[in-house]
This record gives C-alpha cells, structure tokens and sequence, in this order.
C-alpha cells in the first residue's frame, strides 16, 4: 500500500506530472536507441555506423533538452495554454518514440529503411535450433 500511495504523489501537481512523464520520454528513448544500436550492431544486414550512433544519441540529447527548455518559455504564456501545451508536445514526442520502438519489433509503421530488430532475432533462433 505505501509504494501506491509513494506512486500517487507523482500525479499530485502539474510539476510531478510533467516531471514523470520526461522521465516516461526518456526511458523510451533509451529503450529505442538501445534496440537500434544492437540491430545494426548485430544483424549482418544493417550497416553499423559510430558517427550514426553519435548523431543519434546528440538528436535525441537536444530534443531533450528543448522539451525542458520549454517548460520556462510555457510558463511565460497565459495560465491554462502554457501547461497545456506542454502535455501536447510532451504526449506528442512520447507517443512518438514509442511508436519508433514499436517499429522496431514489426509492431508499428514508420519510415526506417532498415530489418527490423525481430526479424533479426528469429534468425538468431532459427540457427540455435539446427
């Protein structure tokens, strides 16, 4: 009961609120980078590229940082937009990076032009059985 009510306290406010939900952003962005650092570090048919992984790991560091640069300037805007707007941009870019994770195991659409990761493991267990 007391890890509910310890959970709770992060819906409380807006401040809590928006809090958890960069934290959501950021757990599916380094699940999503993850995901496509071991595809294309493992599976012979996608290219592995350093500099691609560095330019992937500084977009999504800077996409970061923008989402809480925005909390300042939201609240420069009048009292309901300025709030409001963050949860669209944040659900936004959430809902985002959770469909490029999606993507990854065939369970999305989106315009990556590599194999997808799932693919990548079934051949992997397709070998262990033979």
């Amino acid at each position: 009961m007391q890890m509910i009510e310890w959970l709770q306290r992060f819906l409380e406010s807006d401040n809590t609120k928006l809090i958890y939900i960069l934290a959501l952003i950021m757990g599916a962005n380094i699940i999503d980078f993850t995901v496509g650092w071991i595809n294309a570090k493992f599976n012979p048919k996608v290219d592995f590229s350093s500099s691609k992984a560095i330019f992937g790991i500084a977009r999504k560091l800077l996409l970061f940082i923008l989402l809480v640069y925005s909390i300042p300037v939201a609240l420069l805007m009048p009292e309901p937009l300025g709030i409001s707007a963050l949860y669209v941009l944040y659900f936004g870019y959430l809902l985002s990076e959770i469909n490029s994770v999606l993507n990854h195991f065939k369970l999305a659409e989106d315009d990556k032009s590599m194999d997808p990761f799932i693919e990548f493991f079934k051949n992997i267990f397709d070998k262990k059985e033979k």
